[in-house]
Order: C-alpha cells, then structure tokens, then sequence
C-alpha cells in the first residue's frame, strides 16, 4: 500500500485497480491507521470533511464494499468489520508511510535506514486526493520527512545528497534546514562556492516572499563555511564563534548612523522605540565591519521586551558566550560574578564584535562586557541606558524613523524600483501610513509580495483604511499594521494568532499549537501572512512586538490553562519515561495528556527542544504548577547539567509553595543542585532546612532521603568519614531499608578500605534493586561492586561487573556515568596489564567527555599520555 505519493494498491509486483477518488481517499484513511480500528465517523469526516452528504453512511458502505473487493483480487481479505469501526489487517511494513516512520524513528544514525526511508517518497503524498483531511496530512507527513531527510543528510556520503537534496530544495524553496544541509553537501565536496551560492538564493527567496531572513541555525551554517577554509589553515587554538545573524535583506538608509559607529571606539548603545531598525543596524554595522573583528562575532537577543518573565538573566547570556568561546560547561563558575570574569578573561585581547540586542536595562548588560578595550560591543534598547552612558562610557545613538527618501528606498529593495516608479503617489501614501517606521513598512512591503496582483494604490487604499487608525506614533501605526494582516485571516487563524498570544516563547511546535485547537492550515496562513516564522520543521516564533501585539488581543484564561496543560501532561510523561520508578510527585499532576513520547530517547529529545519554554512557564505560573514543573523537569536537568536551571525551578517551586512536604522536598532538590554547582555553604543551608521541616513533619523516610544526599555532598568535598556518618543515619532513619542508602555506605567503606563490609551492603543492595527492576541504581551497584572487586584484586569479576553496569547505563542513555564506568573499567584492565584494553575503553570515555564538556577529560587525557 503506497501513500507517500500517488495512492496506489500492490500485489507482489503487480498494481492493483482501486477506482475513483472517494474509494482511494477511504483506502488511504484506513492504511495510515493499519492494524487500528478506524470510526466510521472518522472516515465519513476524512473522505468528506463538511461536505458530507445526508446519507454518508450509506455511500461509505458502498466504497467500503468496492475496497473490500480490489484488496481481495490481491489475495485475502484484510479488510475487518469490528465493533464502532474497520480495521486495514495489514503489517506495519506493508503501508510505505508506516514503514517510513518505523526506519525513521529507529534509525538512529544508521545511514541505511534513513536511506530506505527518505526512498519510500514518491512525491506528494496522497497526490489526487482532495479535502482538508489530505491537506493536513501532507502537511504532517512533509514535516516527517524533512526531518528524516535532515538526520539523513548528517550520516550519507555528501557526494550521494547532492542531487535529491537539490530537487527537494526546488520542490521546497524556503524550507531551511534541507538548504543547509545542501549547503554542507556541497562543502564537504569541494563545492564551496556552490554552497555559499545556494544561501544567496535561499536568503533572496526568504526576503522576496516572506519579508524575513534565514533563522540563526542557517546563518551560524553559512558562517562555518565561510570560516572554514581560514580555521583549517591556521590551525587556531580556540574557536572563532560566529553567531551573527544574517545581514539584513534590503536593508536602506541609515547613512549617518553607520558612520557614528565607525568612529565609536568600543561600546555603543543603540536605543529608540519598537520597530525602529535597531538590531536591523547592528547587525548590519557589524558584517560590514566584519573585517576588523577576524576573532569572532558574538550575537545574543536578551529579550528585555518579551512577554512577562521571559526576559534573559545575565548568566544565562555570560554562559552561552564562554560557550560559544569553548569554554566547556562544567567548568563555568557558579557564581555570576565569577562567570563574568572568566569572561572577560577569555575576551581579553581578542578582537571580537559583540551584538547584545533588545536590552532591558544598564545591569542586564553590564556582566556581558569585556574588560579590554579590542572588542566591540553594540547593545540595542529601547531605553536609553544612560547607566552604560555615564559609568561604562557608551556612545548613545538614538535612532528615528526612516527619512522619506529611504523608506523609499526600503520599498523599492522589497518591490523593485520600477513598481514604485510607476504609482509615486501610492508609494508616497504608504510611506506617510507607515509612519516611515521599518517595521511596518516592511511588513506592507511582504502584504504586496505576496499578492503580485495588488496594485500600490490598492495597498495604500487598504492601510488607510486599518480599523486601528494611524495615529501620530510609530506605536500606534505599527498597532495599525498588525490589526490590518490579523483582520484578513480567516477566523480559525485569528483565533490561533490570539491564543498563541499567551505562550511565554521563545518558540513553539506545532503539537503546542495543536493544543490550542489550531490546524496545520492555521500555522500555514499565519506563516503566509508574515504573522509568525517557521525557523526550523515544525516550530514557529513570533516577533516580540507581534507577540506582545497576539497577548493584547486577550485569548482569555483557557487557552492559558490548555497550554499549561499540554506542557505539564508531556512534561510529567517524559519525566516517568525517564525514571519509571520514580515515586508520584507530592502535588499530583493532572494536565492533559500532551504530545506522544515513544520512550527515553524521545522524552529527552523533547526536554532539550522545550526546556526555554518550560523554564519561562515555571517563572510565570502561579499556584501549584511551578512545583510541578521543577518536578517534571528534574531528571532531565539532572542528567544533562544545566544545573543553573535546576536551581532557577527550585526557587520557582518554593516561592509559591507552603504544603510541608512539597517544601521540604523542594528544598531538598534545590540543595542538590547547589552540591552539583560546587555550591557547598547554600547546599548545606537548604538541606538544613529541609531536615527542619521533615523532622516536624515525623517524615523519616524525608529525613533518611536529605541526610542521603548530605552524604554526596561531604563526598564531593573530600570528608568521606562525614559522607559515611550521613549515609549511615539515613539508613537507621528509612523504615524500609533502603537499596540506595545500601550502596552508597558499601561505596564509601570501600573508598576507606574495607572491602568485605563493602560487598556484603552491596550485595544487599543489588538484590532489593533486582526485584525492583530499577535500572538506573542496579548500574551504580554493579560499579561499586566493581570497584570492591578491584579492590579485592579480583580483576575478571570486577570486569564484568562494569560491563554489567555499562550495560545498564547504556540503556538508561546516562552518558556521563558510562564514561565514569569505562575508566574505572580501564582502570582494571591496567592493574591486570591488559595496557591495550585500558587504552581503547578509555579513549572510549574520553569521547563522550569531550562531548559533553566534561573536566574530567583532562584526568583521562592523563591516563593516555
């Protein structure tokens, strides 16, 4: 059964007749369900939408009989009436779209399953089918594809991509990761020229038809090839970041501002109101004077402008640069200040430009700046910042409106000067409309684009007469541009735009939007109308203006409430994925069931994608939710080491919280981020706290968990007669004896040398761990029964036991503790002189080390030096 074309019906190798189109749309809409049972409600509304006659039952019937009967000539029968529905008995691997999915998902960078997939296309899926049911699922099932297509890109031989990567693009012009992965194609080949080419086109196409430029991920793409030929030449020790977004397509004007920033020595301050042009000049700035600036090119958005509680901490923007300038993440100090300092350490003479846009205020900025007078630093706000002015020496430039003659010139980049010279009187009046303001100029210009037939006096026409009248602001203008591209949608995108009003950002998927009752369509017809941008396959952003222009509509609180839930309901889910044995959370979460996790690598995917918005929903929420949040997300931040963020959501959860245990356990979790930061005296303090409230609580089983992690934390300080005191009353204060508590005393008495009482905890602990199934804690106990068999100079049992424990690790997809395991494991392999073993399980550990940033790196390098 082939859907992803063309719908068609095989036997063997032979095609079979299926008939006219309702009969091919009922097939379809039962293949892409094989093996489930399908309404008849459901097929009356795929095969007909509205549109269904009166007695769509009975024509289903007869379509039914006539399918029944072309997939008989085929041999059997699979089509099976059950109760409420049909059922297409079919394997997964017989419908091309279901067996597509299957390599797609399990692929896992295996180049030949993504090779068979990306083959299964034929072209458009359900190609003659009509109705809104097959519009929408070849909008979904395209999306499929480009990712499948992405993740193929990455692992096939870049001399294979060229040409089906190349049609695609045609096919599919604006879709940008699949013009980057061309672009990187034609790189690795020794097409350089070709690829640099193919973003000329793209980031043409982009400006003419949607009045945009290509999202950051193109642009940092774009820039690593254009860095690339220099970096292998020179060979330099530390990188030379380039995350610069692209310069601005048909960027006008500004004559005079662009030579004040040429004479302006290291710090300028960019301010004026929304729309303006600001970030459109320093970017602009800042590419032309590329040159001066061969160290790197900075770039972070502050969101000082955003919706409530979405602005960006300062550490958060400090990190993403030390990031950015290779500094790994472990190693960044805990502390701001220190952060900070390290990075002006790493700026210090270094030339580098520095872009920190859409500023709130002096002291968001402030920890951003470097010490050394070779860098150049261009903040944009729309405050005037006189602090930076006065305390730091900025140079202000207040940027205005556009002169006419370059809000001319703006609309004859986007329209073409001849379609201006032709009505001056219309250009004139949509000049005067738009208050000369970019923004709004820009945004008439993409309205004109997109309707070709749209004569200027038409367009001038339809401004003036905007249901929110142009005032004497550019505010009030910019408000008026917004209301006339909202009241042309169709009334199921404007309801989408409004409720997407209340989504904090940065950006959203599709199933977000599902959540709020918006169709594929919807985000299509916003997408047209320059409304939102679709920056990568399946996830959308909005202007901050636009957004701020969306919340002000009002969606009312249920649409706040439906997102929360779909973000909660997938958040809790992917936390239970994670660690299934995890107890219920304190503050039972009932939400909606959210987006489908197929198991931990996709709950993990899905946390990494989402983990800006959860955080901006935790800062923003009230009641019982922050808690909730900090709950889902605590795996996933434990695992992965922004343990910034894990403090940020604890702080969150107890500012809102005031349930004993709730607080005590928030408490708790917020000490043992402390302790992951190396942050001992605030650990100690929180878990102090934490014992208090447990203690007049009468919750031992509180008490025995806090005096359990007190024991991490004396550990990681180097007193293991304290860790062990701490772990030993943890055990006396459990009812239950726990497992945990048992390896972790087993581990520090075999750190201190007694190996016998060690293996005897252990053992104990192993075997409460396998009636549990816990894999997570049985890894940890298979490697500390390793450690103790090395200990004992067994070295084979200790062998296996790591493996053991590797094993485990693996499956969990913990890759910091199976680095951990594999140098213990070398370890052993060198004490019994296995030299070339130690070697390889080590160079092993290194990797994923690297890989993560980790420290611990430098101790392995020692090792195989």
């Amino acid at each position: 059964m082939r859907l992803l074309g063309p719908v068609e019906l095989w036997a063997g190798e032979r095609q079979l007749p299926i008939g006219e189109p309702r009969q091919r749309a009922v097939l379809a809409a039962l293949a892409c369900e094989a093996g489930r049972v399908v309404t008849a409600e459901t097929l009356i509304d795929r095969v007909w939408g509205e549109t269904a006659p009166a007695r769509a039952r009975h024509a289903l019937q007869s379509h039914l009989t006539r399918v029944r009967g072309a997939l008989r000539r085929g041999g059997g029968d699979p089509l099976i009436r059950r109760s409420g529905g049909y059922l297409l008995d079919l394997p997964a691997d017989r419908v091309d779209l279901l067996r597509f999915r299957a390599l797609a998902e399990g692929a896992d960078g295996n180049v030949d399953r993504l090779r068979e997939a990306v083959g299964l296309w034929r072209g458009e899926p359900l190609a003659g089918l009509a109705g809104e049911w097959a519009a929408s699922m070849r909008a979904v099932w395209d999306s499929e594809r480009l990712l499948a297509v992405v993740a193929w890109a990455e692992v096939e031989d870049p001399a294979a991509l060229i040409g089906p990567l190349g049609a695609i693009v045609q096919e599919q012009p604006l879709v940008e990761p699949v013009a980057v992965a061309l672009m990187r194609a034609l790189h690795a080949i020794g097409r350089t020229a070709d690829a640099l080419g193919q973003y000329d086109a793209l980031r043409r196409r982009l400006a003419e038809d949607l009045g945009t430029d290509p999202a950051p991920a193109t642009q940092a793409a774009y820039a690593t090839i254009l860095t690339s030929n220099q970096a292998a030449a020179t060979g330099p020790l530390e990188p030379v970041p380039a995350q610069l977004p692209a310069d601005v397509a048909g960027f006008a004007g500004r004559a005079d501002a662009l030579a004040q920033l040429d004479k302006v020595p290291s710090l300028a301050v960019i301010a004026g109101p929304a729309g303006v042009g600001k970030t459109a000049l320093a970017i602009h700035w800042a590419h032309r004077a590329a040159a001066r600036f061969p160290d790197g090119r900075l770039y972070v958005d502050l969101r000082g402008f955003g919706p409530g509680g979405t602005a960006m901490d300062p550490g958060e923007a400090v990190r993403g640069f030390l990031g950015a300038l290779g500094v790994p993440a472990r190693r960044i100090p805990a502390e701001t200040g220190a952060q900070s300092a390290l990075l002006r350490s790493r700026l210090a003479n270094r030339r580098l430009v520095l872009v920190i846009d859409n500023a709130r205020d002096s002291d968001q900025v402030r920890p951003l700046l470097p010490g050394a007078g070779s860098c150049m630093v261009l903040v944009t706000s729309r405050n005037q910042l006189t602090g930076l002015v006065a305390a730091d020496g900025a140079q202000p430039l207040r940027l205005d409106v556009l002169s006419h003659g370059e809000a001319q010139e703006l609309l004859e980049r986007r329209l073409g000067a001849d379609r201006i010279a032709a009505d001056p009187v219309a250009g004139d009046a949509i000049i005067g409309l738009c208050a000369r303001l970019p923004l709004a100029l820009t945004l008439a210009a993409a309205h004109a684009v997109m309707q070709p037939e749209l004569g200027l006096a038409e367009l001038a026409d339809g401004l003036a007469g905007w249901s929110t009248p142009a005032g004497d602001t550019p505010d009030t203008d910019l408000r008026a541009v917004f209301s006339w591209s909202y009241e042309a949608l169709t009334p199921a995108a404007a309801r989408l735009f409004r409720q997407l009003g209340v989504h904090p950002g940065p950006d959203f998927s599709a199933a977000a939007a599902g959540a709020l009752s918006g169709s594929a369509e919807d985000l299509a017809e916003l997408v047209r109308s320059s409304l939102l941008t679709q920056h990568a396959p399946g996830r959308y952003l909005f202007h901050d203006l636009m957004r701020a222009y969306a919340e002000g509509l009002g969606a009312g609180p249920a649409a706040a409430d439906r997102l929360l839930d779909h973000y909660l309901g997938t958040a809790f889910a992917g936390a239970m994925l994670l660690a299934p044995t995890r107890a219920a959370p304190l503050l039972p979460i009932e939400a909606a069931a959210g987006e489908p996790l197929a198991d931990q690598d996709a709950a993990m995917r899905w946390f990494a994608v989402e983990r800006a918005v959860l955080l901006a929903l935790a800062a923003r929420s009230g009641g019982d939710r922050p808690w909730q949040l900090a709950w889902a997300l605590d795996t996933f931040l434990y695992r992965q080491g922004p343990w910034h963020d894990l403090v940020t959501v604890w702080e969150a959860a107890l500012s809102t919280v005031d349930d004993g245990p709730a607080r005590a356990y928030a408490y708790a979790r917020l000490a043992r981020a402390c302790t992951l930061l190396d942050r001992a005296a605030e650990a100690d303090r929180h878990y102090r706290l934490a014992l208090d409230h447990y203690d007049r609580a009468g919750d031992r089983d509180g008490q025995s968990g806090v005096h359990h992690e007190m024991a991490i934390l004396h550990e990681r300080q180097g007193d293991l007669r304290a860790a062990l005191a701490h772990a030993e009353q943890a055990l006396e204060l459990s009812d239950h004896g726990s497992a945990n508590t048992l390896n972790t005393i087993g581990f520090y008495r075999a750190q201190l040398g007694d190996f016998a009482g060690a293996l005897e905890l252990c053992e104990r602990a192993l075997a409460l761990y396998e009636q549990s199934g816990d894999a997570d804690n049985r890894a940890a106990v298979w490697d500390s029964l390793g450690f103790i068999r090395h200990g004992l100079g067994e070295y084979d049992a200790a062998v296996d036991c790591y493996r053991t424990a590797l094993g485990l690790y693996r499956e969990i997809g913990d890759r910091y503790w199976v680095a951990d395991t594999l140098v213990h494991l070398g370890d052993t392999h060198r004490a019994c002189g296995r030299d070339a073993q130690a070697a390889a399980v080590w160079r092993e550990a290194l990797g994923i080390y690297e890989e993560l940033g980790h420290a611990n790196a430098a101790e392995v390098r020692s090792r195989l030096s």
